[in-house]
């Protein structure tokens, strides 16, 4: 308890505090609501709010889909099917910064990407520097590294399913659509709900792919709330701000789960 209430408890506090005022960590000056109506009015702070949940549904919504369809193949009775999810899984374990610093050279103009397009006489997409393609050169890692610690997740819930009830289902004579829709989903459902829980937190709170291979940018395409609290309290010297936008993801966050 003590260990939480310092440093969980009186940190999250003294954000909700800081909040409220204009701080530099040398003046401190009362604002109020101040900053929060700034999260609402000012285009950047309302631009990293939208491109935030932007990410969260295009990167989790295909990623919980691909783990699920990971995870019904690799609980089948396949050749070689441990090392299949070992190497599915090799994503999770690798660190978020190096993968972001491999992924960045693979999206370089002259990069491994670009080039297996020009194979095929597709001309060289900017990736990193063009608006329209920057969130995609993020989003694309992410659902790369997260899919085999979903796919886990989900072996785990199909491994609960007793077998007798698929037996069931097939001396009934009901098709693999059927057995799917009336079995898999409905016992699977604490599963995907927990899944769907920690993939809107992870995604909420993305920080690393961003920072390392965008910074934000081209022209904020990129720039998501944690981004933007960092740039605020350590680039800016804006604490209050910061705090104030901490405040909101908390809030939101909170809401979602």
């Amino acid at each position: 308890i003590i260990l939480f209430a310092i440093f969980a408890a009186y940190p999250i506090s003294q954000t909700f505090y800081y909040s409220f005022f204009r701080y530099d960590l040398v003046n401190m000056e009362y604002v109020g609501l101040q900053h929060y109506e700034q999260i609402l009015t000012t285009p950047i702070l309302r631009g990293s709010v939208l491109f935030t949940f932007q990410y969260v549904m295009v990167t989790y919504v295909p990623t919980l889909i691909i783990a699920l369809a990971l995870a019904l193949s690799l609980n089948a009775n396949i050749p070689g099917r441990s090392i299949l999810r070992m190497v599915n899984f090799i994503p999770v374990v690798a660190s978020w910064v190096i993968v972001a610093v491999i992924w960045k050279f693979m999206f370089h103009q002259n990069g491994l990407i670009n080039v297996f397009l020009s194979s095929f006489g597709i001309d060289s997409v900017s990736w990193l520097l063009d608006e329209q393609t920057a969130p995609y050169a993020i989003i694309i890692p992410s659902i790369w590294k997260e899919v085999g610690f979903y796919m886990v997740i989900f072996l785990a819930g199909l491994q609960n399913i007793p077998r007798v009830y698929y037996e069931a289902a097939r001396i009934d004579g009901a098709s693999a659509l059927q057995v799917f829709r009336y079995i898999t989903v409905p016992l699977m459902r604490p599963t995907l709900v927990l899944a769907s829980i920690i993939s809107v937190i992870e995604g909420m709170k993305v920080f690393i792919p961003p920072f390392v291979m965008t910074q934000g940018g081209p022209a904020g395409a990129t720039r998501v709330m944690a981004l933007t609290i960092y740039q605020n309290a350590f680039a800016y010297n804006r604490l209050g701000r910061a705090s104030a936008m901490a405040v909101v993801l908390f809030l939101v966050i909170l809401l979602l789960t």
